[in-house]
C-alpha cells in the first residue's frame, strides 16, 4: 500500500463542485437532447395517436399540433425545447393537458421512498456481504456471503422481484390478515427486491477494499499490540476503504430509478418508474422528457454527494482545505 506521504493530494472541494457542475449542465444536456430526438424518430407524431384512439377531431388535433410546435422543423423544435428547458418549463402533457412538473411531482414521492427504502436496505446489506466474504474469507460463513453478494450483482430485477411474489405466495396463509399481505407487496418486497439488486456492486466493493487493507502493515502491528477484532475491523481495516464505496453506493443510488421502472412494474406500483414507461408508449413527449431529465439531475447530484464524502474521509484532506 502507498504512504498516504507518497500519494497524489486529492482534488480540491472547489474544484470538485465546479467539476461537477459542468458535468451535470452537460449530463442534462445530453439526455434531454437523446431523449428529444429519441422519441420523435423512434415514436413518431404522438398527436397521430390521439387521433388513433379518438381522443381528439382532426381539427383539435391539427390545432394542437400547431400549438406544441410539432409542426416546426425538427432543429426549431429541438432550439424552442432547449429554451424551455432554460426557463424551467418542462411542458404539459399531452393527455391530461397538465403541467409536466406537477405530474411528476404527485409519482415523486412514491418513487423516492422506494429508492430511498432500497438503498438503507442496500447500503447494510452490502456492508454485512462485503465484511463477511472478506473478514472471514477462508469460513462457510465468508463463502457464503460472497455467493449471495454475486448473485445480487447477476441476477436481474424482474426475475428476483418474480421469486419475491411467489415466496410471498406460500407465505401468505400464514398470515393474520390481508392487510398486511398488501403492504407487503405494495412497500416491503419492492424495497426488498430493488435494494438487493443494488447492494452486489457495493459488496464487491467493500470485499476488495477490505481484502487490501487487511494485509497492510498497520493493520497487522494494530493486531499484534492485541487490539479488539471490532475496533480492528471498523477503524483500522475498514475506514481506509471507504471512499471507494462511497464513489460505488453513489453510482447504484443514481441508478436506483432505473431499477424503479422494472420493480413498479413487477409489483405493481405507482410511480416514476410506471410513469415514464406508460408516457413513452403514449407518446406523451413531455412527460417522459421530464423523467429523463430530473434522473439526469438526480445522477448528478448524487456523484457531488459522493465526491465530497470521499474527500471529507480522505486523510489527506487536511492539507488542500
Amino acid at each position: 500500500m502507498v504512504p498516504i506521504s507518497d500519494r497524489s493530494a486529492p482534488r480540491t472541494l472547489a474544484g470538485t463542485i465546479l467539476r461537477r457542475i459542468l458535468e451535470g449542465l452537460l449530463t442534462a444536456w445530453s439526455a434531454a437532447s437523446l431523449t428529444f430526438f429519441a422519441l420523435r424518430i423512434g415514436v413518431g407524431d404522438p398527436v397521430d395517436s390521439l387521433l388513433s384512439q379518438g381522443l381528439a377531431t382532426p381539427e383539435q388535433a391539427q390545432a394542437l399540433r400547431h400549438n406544441l410546435g410539432f409542426d416546426l422543423p425538427l432543429l426549431q423544435q429541438y432550439l424552442r425545447y432547449l429554451l424551455q428547458l432554460l426557463r424551467g418549463d418542462l411542458g404539459t402533457s399531452l393527455y391530461t393537458a397538465r403541467p409536466v412538473g406537477t405530474v411528476i411531482a404527485e409519482q415523486f414521492s412514491s418513487t423516492i421512498q422506494l429508492a430511498l427504502g432500497a438503498f438503507v436496505f442496500a447500503i447494510l446489506l452490502a456492508l454485512l456481504l462485503g465484511i463477511l466474504s472478506a473478514w472471514r474469507e477462508d469460513t462457510r460463513s465468508g463463502w457464503f456471503a460472497s455467493t449471495i453478494a454475486g448473485l445480487a450483482t447477476a441476477l436481474p430485477v424482474a426475475f428476483t422481484g418474480v421469486i419475491a411474489i411467489l415466496a410471498l405466495s406460500f407465505v401468505i396463509p400464514l398470515l393474520p390478515s390481508g392487510e398486511l399481505t398488501g403492504w407487503l407487496q405494495r412497500n416491503f418486497l419492492p424495497v426488498l427486491v430493488l435494494g438487493f439488486a443494488s447492494a452486489g456492486g457495493i459488496a464487491r466493493v467493500v470485499q476488495a477494499g477490505l481484502r487490501e487493507t487487511i494485509d497492510t502493515p498497520y493493520v497487522m502491528a494494530a493486531r499484534a499490540r492485541g487490539i479488539g477484532e471490532i475496533r480492528l475491523l471498523l477503524i483500522h481495516a475498514l475506514q481506509p476503504a471507504l471512499p471507494p464505496v462511497v464513489s460505488m453506493s453513489a453510482l447504484q443510488a443514481a441508478f436506483l430509478l432505473t431499477g424503479t421502472v422494472v420493480t413498479e412494474t413487477v409489483f405493481a406500483r405507482p410511480g416514476l418508474g410506471r410513469l415514464l414507461v406508460s408516457s413513452i408508449l403514449q407518446g406523451d413527449y413531455p412527460v417522459a422528457q421530464g423523467i429523463v431529465v430530473l434522473a439526469a439531475i438526480l445522477y448528478t447530484s448524487t456523484g457531488l454527494i459522493a465526491d465530497l464524502v470521499s474527500l471529507a474521509l480522505d486523510p489527506r484532506m487536511r492539507r488542500v482545505i
